[in-house]
């Protein structure tokens, strides 16, 4: 084992480490891990993780990022699904008491964050205000769900850092008319700021994937827009709406709330302010969130 703060920061040294221990990334995982340092280190900057903040970082992955969010003196609840990878990373330093590994899937179900996580979560809020950060290289197959549940809590992280695929953030920044305009688009308006920080092309992964990485940032608005147990139920309304997302708002409209008359949707839809002929892609999340809330 290494010393407490060396660790092997080159993506040579890291697959060796890998394949010592017969591990490899696995596909069903979304498993793409970040080798880069220098991308790493930017990462870490870019969260303005100092002393006193406690990270949760989702996809431990060789533990290059816990490794760097560690030396920046952040104290970091760190989760991974594959308990093999994790393994390696545990070893290839000696970590300090301020790192707690978790193995497990972070989701429970579709659309919720384990208990473990909310856990994790509620401890971190404990440091005090500004102190509660988010900051992953989040695997694919996640990104979306984690990144939505965790903007759908009554407390979110202060800040959230993530390394996601260029098509996944641009979908979740999306404005009305945008081609990747949807339900993800419009939770996100509602309930955070956010913007791209910087790009990344696939040399700095492992294996490298076929497209370009984008790391995200969202910043939650309190206090959030939805009175308790309403945003679930708005995210399946919007589920419905864009389901026949070609067809005019007051058709699809009735796709999400069967029981709408046609006269009574066309109402709705003149009431939000949008015009008769207006498509779903058209309707700003404000107007989108008084449909709902309208027709319930």
């Amino acid at each position: 084992m290494t010393g407490a703060t060396e660790f092997p920061r080159t993506t040579k040294a890291l697959r060796e480490a890998l394949a010592a221990r017969g591990v490899l990334p696995q596909k069903r995982h979304g498993q793409c891990f970040l080798t880069d340092v220098q991308a790493v280190d930017a990462i870490v900057r870019d969260a303005a993780v100092g002393p006193g903040d406690v990270v949760v970082e989702v996809g431990t992955g060789t533990g290059l990022l816990t490794h760097a969010l560690v030396e920046a003196g952040a104290s970091v609840d760190t989760f991974d699904i594959d308990p093999g990878v994790q393994a390696v990373a545990r070893s290839l330093r000696t970590w300090p008491e301020r790192v707690r590994f978790h193995t497990g899937d972070v989701l429970d179900g579709k659309h919720a964050l384990s208990p473990d996580v909310l856990a994790a979560l509620a401890s971190a809020h404990g440091a005090g205000p500004g102190r509660a950060k988010f900051v992953s290289n989040l695997p694919y197959n996640a990104a979306t769900p984690v990144l939505l549940a965790l903007l759908a809590l009554p407390a979110p992280p202060d800040a959230v850092t993530a390394m996601v695929q260029l098509e996944v953030a641009e979908k979740l920044l999306a404005s009305p008319r945008a081609e990747g305009y949807g339900p993800p688009s419009v939770l996100r308006a509602l309930q955070a700021d956010g913007r791209i920080l910087r790009r990344f092309p696939p040399q700095v992964f492992w294996p490298q994937p076929k497209v370009t990485s984008a790391l995200l940032r969202l910043e939650p608005r309190r206090p959030t827009p939805f009175a308790p147990g309403e945003e679930p139920r708005f995210a399946t309304f919007l589920l419905g709406v864009f389901s026949v997302r070609r067809k005019v708002l007051t058709t699809a409209l009735r796709a999400a709330r069967p029981a709408l008359s046609a006269d009574d949707a066309a109402r709705a839809v003149a009431a939000a302010g949008l015009p008769p002929l207006a498509r779903p892609e058209e309707g700003s999340p404000a107007a989108l969130l008084e449909l709902f809330r309208a027709t319930a």
